[in-house]
């Protein structure tokens, strides 16, 4: 992100220096031309410092639009845009958006309330076998319901 900064600050530091910076029309860009290149610039620095990569890439972007938008109305002069364009350009092209995976969505109630399907579910199929199955596969399956039962109890005290 060092890279970013330095070119941010380049970027910033030529349009700032250029608005103003000498009595000649033809060697400084307009005021206000300035001031939003900064603020965009500004943009950019702060989605940056914020990791979102996305928005800093989206906000590169205008800025070069809007340096290729001043050039061409001639709010920068013709002796600035060159380095503004190729400073522009540059920043545009080394920021890549790498979107943050998405947050898991909340599941709590959804696990809690299958959680409690599952148990229920589980005590009807151990009543069932309470009620007719008998020998060693009954036997093995309570003992399976209740280890699963007691799982489900562990999992359920994280619900709310």
């Amino acid at each position: 992100m060092g890279r970013f900064r330095l070119a941010i600050v380049a970027c910033a530091c030529l349009l700032l220096a250029a608005c103003g910076g000498t009595t000649t029309k033809q060697n400084s860009i307009r005021r206000t031309v300035a001031v939003q290149l900064a603020n965009r610039s500004d943009a950019l620095a702060t989605a940056l410092r914020r990791g979102n990569s996305c928005e800093a890439a989206r906000q590169a972007r205008a800025l070069r639009l809007r340096v290729a938008s001043a050039i061409v109305s001639g709010s920068i002069p013709r002796s600035l845009a060159a380095p503004a364009r190729i400073a522009s350009s540059h920043l545009a092209g080394q920021i890549v958006c790498s979107p943050r995976p998405p947050a898991p969505p909340s599941t709590a109630s959804v696990t809690c309330a299958g959680i409690d399907a599952r148990k229920n579910a589980l005590e009807q199929e151990k009543h069932a076998l309470g009620k007719g199955e008998k020998g060693k596969a009954a036997g093995a399956r309570r003992k399976e319901i209740d280890q699963e039962e007691h799982a489900l109890d562990q999992q359920r005290k994280g619900c709310k």
